[in-house]
């Protein structure tokens, strides 16, 4: 019987080596589906935050834009609260839009007031009732420019009696300067002819006009019968307003 010695090694030559096959590992389905609905969830997240963003931020400048518009209707009712008010017509004139807020209107108003038979020179009231006076000075019956320029100058005066007397009635506007000594007309009215023989009478006398003027000239009214000047303010009247 014979021995049979073998070298390991040769046994282990002599042996066939293990065959190495690649292992290939499927995911679970259940786990693909998980994450396309995750990617799904956060896609949907961000365009819901994207179309949060939008809606405040518009809601945003609308809220401004509301601001803003309620201060300029603010700013607007304040101009015009700022306007002329509604009141008595001082006789003025229209209001030049064109001038600054804060430069002075140069007028006057004034109004019927007893007078002395002997001054033919008509008295006035400057401060009560309708009367004023603004940028322009009132002294001794007359009207005191204060600025040259171009004015409109207007007279109303009202006779009346209680019986006819049949004479004239003048109505004199005057100017008078410190270069000349003797005073000049500007405008001048007489009517005649204006009651019946009998009761009482009234007769209105008015005169308007532009006239150019200069600084320290004094304006006044003369009339031919001052005791028959009614002193009622809304018949009687004497103005001038710079244009």
């Amino acid at each position: 019987m014979q021995r049979r010695n073998l070298n390991p090694l040769q046994k282990l030559d002599s042996e066939d080596p293990p065959s190495c096959q690649p292992t290939i590992v499927l995911p679970d389905l259940p786990d693909l589906r998980i994450e396309k609905k995750l990617g799904c969830l956060k896609v949907c997240h961000f365009v819901i935050v994207s179309m949060l963003f939008i809606a405040l931020t518009g809601l945003v400048f609308g809220i401004c834009y509301i601001y803003q518009l309620q201060q300029d209707v603010e700013q607007l009712k304040q101009k015009i609260k700022g306007g002329p008010q509604n009141g008595p017509e001082k006789q003025i004139g229209a209001e030049d839009m064109a001038k600054p807020k804060n430069e002075v209107k140069m007028a006057a108003h004034l109004t019927g007031k007893a007078t002395s038979d002997h001054s033919s020179r008509l008295m006035w009231e400057n401060t009560l009732g309708h009367a004023f006076t603004q940028g322009i000075v009132y002294k001794d019956g007359a009207l005191i420019i204060n600025e040259t320029g171009q004015y409109f100058i207007y007279s109303k005066v009202y006779f009346r009696g209680m019986q006819c007397e049949a004479v004239p009635l003048q109505q004199t506007v005057f100017k008078h300067t410190d270069s000349y000594q003797n005073d000049l007309s500007l405008m001048k009215i007489s009517v005649i002819n204006y009651c019946s023989d009998t009761g009482t009478w009234g007769k209105n006398t008015f005169q308007a006009g532009i006239f150019q003027l200069s600084e320290r000239v004094r304006l006044f009214v003369s009339v031919s019968h001052p005791g028959l000047v009614s002193d009622n303010e809304l018949m009687t009247f004497f103005g001038v307003y710079k244009l």
